[in-house]
């Protein structure tokens, strides 16, 4: 790790420990709701829109976890971590049982996160 990242950590341990006293506001709080948890569907998209095409490929298939109400895609990106996505970044589609099943045997999908 360079000085510079080094010291932008070091940074952002002091200003948590300040906030953990009490002595100084967080810049950012997210509120998680305890229910009702977002309702997804496992389906088959195509991305569409990207802005890192190293993360996540123009027009290739994933299997992606949906949640409609939120308007989210999830699905584990080409360095194999979990990730959202807007989901109007891709296009649901409906494949036929055979394709699902050559695909999945054959790693031709990434799967959803």
């Amino acid at each position: 790790m360079g000085k510079r990242l080094f010291d932008d950590l070091s940074e952002s341990v002091q200003e948590m420990k300040a906030i953990i006293r009490g002595e100084k506001e967080p810049s950012r709080v997210f509120h998680v709701p305890d229910e009702p948890r977002a309702k997804s569907e496992t389906r088959f998209a195509v991305c569409i829109e990207t802005d890192d095409p190293e993360l996540l490929i123009p027009r290739k298939i994933y299997e992606v976890e949906h949640f409609p109400d939120l308007q989210l895609i999830a699905l584990t990106d080409e360095a194999g971590e979990a990730a959202v996505y807007p989901a109007d970044h891709f296009v649901l589609i409906d494949l036929p049982t055979e394709l699902k099943s050559a695909f999945a045997e054959h790693g031709l999908v990434s799967r959803s996160a």
